[in-house]
């Protein structure tokens, strides 16, 4: 395996999840630890011709994986240079196979209303979703016909190991006057979690399993379609997260301004956020033959845990009887 931005917040549960492999970290600086069968290759991704050079000069067996999770934030457009250089330098290896690219579901843009699944078309509006899409399409058009590719669009990657994955969470603890506003401007407004280990295992899954085509795009996300109903509108109602999270641990839920729809759809679009209604599917990597091996609960449940460790869990997250999100006990996630 050949993997970039292996030093990353994915890129570690990516790792954990290859250990025992042999992995080639790519990147511009060596992490602090190595796994016993890595090893890192110090290659520029932004330098242009060079990067060819670094990667044809690497001691890589025949049928070699790569996985591209590098992306600089802070420049969109070096982001997809990145990109680029990479996909010539694995035009001219035959030795990579197979290649897996992390790209996001906020390609899809905020216009959409209903079910997003792969075939919707892409109206990306911020600066990081256009850089993705830009960095997407090259590969789907230029990528060698004898190398596999398997784009992965993910959605909001949680782990209660980084408080920054759950401020939706923490806002709905922690602070109440801040959640009470966003939970009434953004009713309707989609969540579209995916645990980390389950993101990890999509990846590995792409690295490994028996494509039916040559090329494939795959959302990774909880699925409302699999989990019980009340995760389910914990998913795609940003309010209902706020209190599936209040329940579980034992909080008053949150007041909000009755807010009437249009005004939510028209705070909605101000904000850049997708507009009521939306939500993803992942259907199709289910159908591909993924099974996640994480419940979304357990992560949510883990992270309540952290914040209030000596409050006694009050269980259910649902209303009227709705299934309890209690650790193990969850649905499972269905990504």
């Amino acid at each position: 395996m050949v993997l970039t931005g292996g030093g990353g917040f994915l890129g570690g549960h990516v790792r954990a999840a290859l250990a025992g492999r042999g992995v080639v970290l790519l990147g511009r600086r060596q992490p602090e630890v190595l796994g016993p069968r890595e090893r890192f290759a110090c290659v520029d991704l932004a330098a242009g011709a060079l990067v060819t050079h670094r990667v044809e000069a690497l001691d890589m067996p025949a049928d070699t994986a790569l996985c591209h999770l590098a992306h600089n934030f802070g420049d969109p457009e070096q982001a997809v240079a990145m990109s680029l250089n990479l996909l010539s330098a694995v035009n001219t290896c035959p030795r990579i196979t197979r290649v897996t690219l992390i790209s996001t579901v906020s390609v899809y843009g905020p216009g959409h209303r209903g079910l997003v699944d792969e075939t919707t078309a892409c109206r990306p509006r911020s600066a990081y979703a256009r850089a993705k899409l830009a960095a997407e399409q090259p590969w789907l058009t230029e990528l060698r016909a004898d190398c596999e590719l398997v784009v992965l669009r993910m959605g909001s990657v949680i782990s209660a190991r980084r408080p920054p994955s759950y401020q939706p969470i923490f806002d709905a603890l922690r602070r109440p006057v801040r959640a009470a506003a966003l939970g009434s401007l953004r009713r309707g407004t989609p969540v579209s979690y995916v645990t980390a280990d389950n993101a990890a295992a999509a990846v590995q899954f792409a690295l490994d399993t028996p494509l039916a085509a040559r090329r494939a795009v795959f959302n990774v996300v909880d699925d409302p379609g699999r989990a019980d109903p009340a995760l389910a509108r914990a998913n795609v109602d940003y309010a209902a997260m706020q209190d599936a999270v209040r329940r579980l641990a034992g909080l008053p839920a949150l007041w909000r301004l009755p807010l009437p729809a249009a005004a939510v759809d028209g705070a909605a679009r101000v904000l850049g956020r997708p507009r009521p209604g939306q939500w993803y599917s992942s259907a199709a990597l289910r159908a591909a033959g993924f099974a996640a091996p994480c419940a979304l609960a357990d992560e949510i449940a883990r992270i309540v845990d952290g914040q209030f460790p000596d409050r006694a869990r009050a269980g259910g997250i649902g209303a009227g009887g709705d299934v309890d999100i209690a650790p193990g006990g969850g649905a499972p996630c269905g990504c």
